[in-house]
């Protein structure tokens, strides 16, 4: 048995799936209502609110107004039963606030989890524990890091895998055109000479494929950017 301020729904994220929540009237008189969670409704057999059915709390009849369901936040109420304060408070003594939800636009959650002690109780704040969702600033330069840290790792291994397939080409290359090279050391060219020719040709295949691998990863890039 829990009770609750008429805000519980939007706090918890939850909707009415039968009847309604109570309101201040249900409150300022003191009317012996209750709204059941989910699973509770289910245990008890009640799927309807419209026949007024009924619970027992202590010896005393409690009209149930409504059902709550699907709850995000605080999965304990699918099995609770909830109470207007003033009636909980007046006949089954459940008086003492022990938990306040509180709902934030984003980014702000840091800020009230600051201030809403001060604010629930002054001067007595500390005697309160306020869970707030992490910072999400934090969380995003975490993912920096471990993607920087990623990519330091990515650089060289492709540096070493380019390097290795430009070999592999080059080789490739020298033994197809082995004719070509007689051909050349044959009318007086230098074992220099033959060797620059086909550094200068990998060299030119590098930077092209650089160039275009680039060109083609930066479009990629922004038009996924552009369409997100």
């Amino acid at each position: 048995m829990v009770a609750a301020s008429p805000g519980l729904p939007a706090a918890v994220r939850g909707t009415m799936t039968a009847g309604r929540f109570y309101d201040s009237g249900h409150i300022a008189r003191h009317d012996r209502v209750a709204v059941l969670g989910d699973q509770a409704a289910e245990l008890l057999g009640i799927r309807r609110v419209e026949d007024a059915p009924a619970v027992f709390l202590a010896g005393q009849p409690y009209t149930v107004i409504g059902i709550l369901g699907g709850v995000q936040r605080e999965q304990r109420l699918s099995t609770a039963v909830i109470l207007p304060p003033g009636t909980a408070s007046g006949r089954l003594d459940l008086s003492r606030v022990s938990r306040v939800l509180v709902n934030t636009d984003l980014g702000a959650a840091r800020q009230v989890s600051r201030q809403a002690p001060i604010a629930l109780a002054p001067g007595h704040q500390e005697a309160l524990t306020v869970l707030s969702p992490p910072d999400f600033s934090k969380a995003r330069r975490g993912v920096q890091n471990d993607i920087d840290g990623l990519f330091l790792v990515l650089g060289p291994v492709s540096l070493v895998v380019g390097a290795i397939g430009i070999a592999n080409v080059t080789l490739v290359t020298v033994m197809e055109r082995v004719g070509e090279i007689g051909l050349r050391r044959a009318l007086g060219a230098s074992r220099r000479q033959v060797a620059g020719q086909f550094l200068l040709e990998s060299t030119t295949i590098g930077l092209l494929g650089g160039v275009i691998g680039a060109a083609l990863g930066i479009t990629v890039v922004v038009c996924v950017a552009f369409a997100r």
